[in-house]
């Protein structure tokens, strides 16, 4: 599909996951150019303060909507409340919320904490799609972003159920962009690496002793200005940082570096333990 260029002035976008890291500056920078946003996360009070500043900075004010989207159905309801905010015209969904689990899967099996995160993950991008791409036909216009993480790339020990939600929904994304290439409808993936947020998997792992040694993550500010760009230049992937592409590109690297790292978790203590700990939706 040739690529479709965005002025995002005047755009109306649905964000997820909009009250901390990526998503709140996310949705600043992109009040910053001129969208208009529906905005979304499970903390009301987040999400009336980051309203407040955009409008404050003489942007178009967003329209909050307090949602747990790790409840079967709230993005169904999320999307209609967007849509009739809107006048049944959303020309952006961003699904950025997040949500994790660290721990043993031999444990932790099909549990509700489990079936959060691909509650939170896989689920409510595939809900909102169903959602919202029969308005998008409809109107003949319509970007679908789906944020995924690199880590579908980098099998480690007990982030396998953060691991696997995303790579289903990368794997899902590919899917999508195919059964819409004949429409009007672009789909982007998102793919952050390393970045410093709540969810940064590195900080929950029981390490035997120190963490390895990574490269420094890269700024929420950061990550949001190069989406921004992306979406600006019709990208279809936007993958930041840019180091972030060898582990996606050669999978043999990926699982290289999670072989060396996994030996320096704590996987027996965490076979004891269980469940180490999840971090909600975002």
């Amino acid at each position: 599909m040739r690529r479709r260029r965005i002025k995002l002035a005047g755009t109306r976008i649905l964000l997820t996951g909009a009250s901390t890291g990526i998503g709140r500056e996310l949705a600043l920078q992109l009040a910053s150019e001129g969208a208009e946003l529906v905005i979304a996360a499970r903390r009301a009070d987040l999400l009336e303060i980051l309203s407040q500043e955009i409008a404050a900075a003489g942007h178009p004010r967003p329209f909050p909507v307090p949602t747990d989207l790790s409840v079967p159905g709230a993005a169904a309801a999320l999307a209609a409340k967007a849509l009739e905010h809107f006048g049944h015209e959303i020309d952006v969904v961003i699904n950025n919320a997040g949500a994790s689990l660290t721990g043993a899967q031999s444990r932790i099996g099909d549990a509700d904490t489990a079936r959060t995160v691909y509650e939170v993950n896989l689920w409510t991008p595939l809900a909102m799609g169903a959602a919202l791409v029969p308005t998008m036909l409809a109107r003949g216009k319509g970007t679908i972003v789906h944020v995924t993480s690199t880590i579908q790339s980098v099998p480690l020990p007990l982030l396998g159920y953060y691991g696997s939600s995303k790579s289903a929904l990368a794997q899902a994304t590919r899917s999508l962009r195919l059964e819409l290439a004949e429409t009007p409808i672009r789909v982007v993936e998102v793919v952050p690496g390393a970045t410093d947020t709540a969810l940064r998997d590195i900080d929950e792992l029981p390490w035997k002793a120190n963490p390895p040694k990574t490269l420094p993550p890269v700024t929420p500010k950061s990550s949001a200005e190069a989406i921004v760009r992306g979406l600006k230049r019709g990208a279809n992937r936007i993958v930041y940082p840019r180091y972030s592409l060898v582990p996606l590109e050669f999978p043999a690297f990926g699982r290289l570096v999670a072989r060396i790292g996994g030996r320096r978790v704590n996987t027996r203590g965490a076979l004891d333990l269980g469940h180490l700990g999840d971090r909600g939706t975002s």
